[in-house]
Parts: structure tokens; C-alpha cells; sequence
């Protein structure tokens, strides 16, 4: 198959970010950004390190970051890490904004008396968080898997944080999932974040969903090649493949949301399994 994939300098981001704020694309609340070396605000948190394989330019994923209103991507100076920050607030619409509207973004439930009985307390606008990933640019494989803790396990590309399918008492039941969003997200502890496929990002497709906190991206259920589900998954649901953003013809390793329908509905785990590379702290 012939496969056609973005290709972008530093100087065309550049070009973007300068672009975007004449145009009033960005605010000081608001804003994306891709920067290169260390500034100001970078200088003391830089965890950059030596590596075999560094880079002038980030991977063409990185766009999809780039793109959206609430993510920072920064390369390091030395070519060999990526740092992601967000304030965990999604892009997208909700049923978990505030009702007044004031974002813009409040939709209301499908289902409000249910939702209303069984939604998690508080707004998206009521938490102020900052969550920071520094991840290897050539992210590899472990020796051996290791488990996903509670809270934020990656970010997604709406800037909210992706979380596993465990609550505090247990796994996520059907009684926490009647009070999710149409995105698989509710609230708390502290903060929006997803477990279930988040419609607003992918559908049932092959779509960018975010990264995880070991540097391995994560796409939707289907394949880019095939356009089906992926029968190769490893126990994380990730394989070695071509995507969207692919570099070499033999694809790289990548992580899927779970195609397993979830507690008999039409439901799909974001990230059900163990992460297959070394993960980073999201700080």
C-alpha cells in the first residue's frame, strides 16, 4: 500500500504558533505551543538525557497535541525527550461543565435524571491541576510489563488525562458508568478524565486518542491498514504496526483501545492492561 504521511519541520510549527496568535488562535489561559532548548520556565524541571538516536524535529503525532487548545509540547535541547503539559481540562463538550455555560462547552445528559443520580460531584471548572509528562522521544520496550496505578496514566489530545478501569474500591462498575459523559469521563478525584472510549476524540476508528505515561501513543479500535480490528494485540492491547503518523514502513509499537466490549454493553477500556514500556510520572 502507498502511505502518505504528514511531514513537519520546526520551522512549520513555528510558522503555526506565530500564525495562530495573529489570528487570535491563542490566549494566556488557552493556548498550544511546541517549543524547542530550554527557557525560563523549563530550565529547573529539564529530566533530558543522553540518547543513541536524537531528533531535531518531533514525531508528526506530536501535531495532533500541537493542534489542540489545551496541550504544551516542548522538545528537549538535546533532541532526546518530549514534554507534555496540560491543565487537564478537555476542548470538547461535556455534561461535567458547568451547567451555566459559561465555557460554552455544557451539553446536556442523554439520560439526565439518571445521570443526575449517578454523576460524580463537581465541575471540570472547579479543578485547577497541571499535568506534566516527559517521555523519550524513540520510547522502547521493557523487559517486563508493569501495572498502571490510579490516577493519570497518559494524556489525551483533548488535555484531559486518561485514566485505567479501576476506581479507588475496585474496578469501574456499571453503576460509575451511568454516571460517565458521552465520552467515558466523569469527574473526580480532583479532576476530568476518561476510562471508556471518548467519542469526541475516536468512534470506532484508527484516530490519535493521546499518550501514554510511557511514551507509546494510543490510537482507536481499528487498524490504520486493515481498517479492522487488529487480531495481533498483545496483553495491552498494543502491537507493532503502521499508523497515520508512521516514520518507517515497518510501523513502530502502539497501544489500541480495548475492542472488547466492557460489562455486556457497548462500552471499550481505554487502557485495560499493563504498560508495555518504562512509565514516567505524570507530575
Amino acid at each position: 500500500m502507498s502511505l502518505t504521511k504528514p511531514i513537519f519541520s520546526l520551522l512549520s510549527y513555528l510558522l503555526i504558533a506565530l500564525a495562530m496568535t495573529a489570528c487570535g488562535g491563542s490566549s494566556d489561559t488557552q493556548s498550544s505551543s511546541i517549543n524547542t532548548g530550554s527557557t525560563d520556565t523549563d530550565t529547573d524541571t529539564d529530566t533530558s538525557t543522553a540518547c543513541d538516536a536524537p531528533v531535531t524535529e518531533l514525531s508528526s503525532a506530536f501535531l495532533e497535541f500541537v493542534a489542540a487548545p489545551n496541550v504544551t509540547v516542548v522538545l528537549s535541547e538535546d533532541g532526546c525527550t518530549v514534554s507534555l503539559e496540560s491543565a487537564g481540562k478537555p476542548d470538547h463538550t461535556s455534561s461535567y461543565w458547568d451547567a451555566a455555560n459559561a465555557s460554552g462547552l455544557y451539553v446536556e445528559p442523554e439520560d439526565a435524571e439518571l445521570f443526575n443520580q449517578q454523576r460524580s460531584p463537581g465541575d471540570i471548572e472547579d479543578y485547577i491541576n497541571d499535568y506534566d509528562l516527559t517521555v523519550p522521544v524513540a520510547p522502547e520496550l521493557a523487559a517486563t510489563p508493569s501495572a498502571t496505578p490510579l490516577g493519570a496514566i497518559g494524556i489525551a489530545i483533548s488535555g484531559a488525562p486518561i485514566f485505567n478501569d479501576s476506581e479507588g474500591n475496585g474496578d469501574v462498575s456499571f453503576g460509575v458508568i451511568q454516571g460517565f459523559d458521552r465520552n467515558g469521563a466523569h469527574t473526580g478525584p480532583e479532576t476530568y478524565h476518561y476510562h471508556i472510549e471518548p467519542k469526541a476524540i475516536s468512534y470506532d476508528d484508527d484516530g490519535l486518542v493521546g499518550i501514554m505515561a510511557d511514551g507509546f501513543f494510543i490510537y482507536g479500535r481499528r487498524d490504520y491498514e486493515t481498517g479492522e480490528y487488529p487480531s495481533d494485540l498483545d496483553e495491552s492491547n498494543g502491537h507493532i504496526g503502521l499508523t497515520l503518523y508512521s516514520e518507517s514502513e515497518e510501523g513502530e509499537y502502539h497501544y489500541h483501545i480495548s475492542n472488547e466490549q466492557y460489562l455486556n454493553g457497548e462500552y471499550y477500556l481505554i487502557f485495560p492492561g499493563n504498560f508495555q514500556g518504562t512509565p514516567s510520572d505524570i507530575n
